[in-house]
């Protein structure tokens, strides 16, 4: 038996995936694969977008436009605190 806050987080999750296609249908393994999994992919892409921002500001990373992307790397000119 699961717990009902992750319950609750699924079903907040199929929520926010139909009304963003209220047309939407499909079978338990079509949302559980397909639903679920896109929605977790773009939570997580905003949250490595703010995490690559972050290490940017703090100068660990740098970043480089390119004509379609934003490539990050490590900034050459970074150096560790070494303890």
């Amino acid at each position: 038996m699961f717990e009902e806050e992750d319950v609750k987080s699924v079903a907040t999750e199929i929520m926010m995936y139909l009304h963003q296609r209220p047309m939407a249908s499909d079978s338990l393994e079509g949302i559980t694969y397909w639903w679920l999994v896109q929605q977790a992919i773009l939570k997580n892409k905003e949250l490595v977008e703010q995490a690559l921002e972050q290490l940017e500001k703090e100068g660990i990373l740098s970043k480089e436009n390119n004509h379609r992307n934003t490539i990050y790397s490590l900034n050459p000119n970074f150096k560790p605190v070494r303890k």
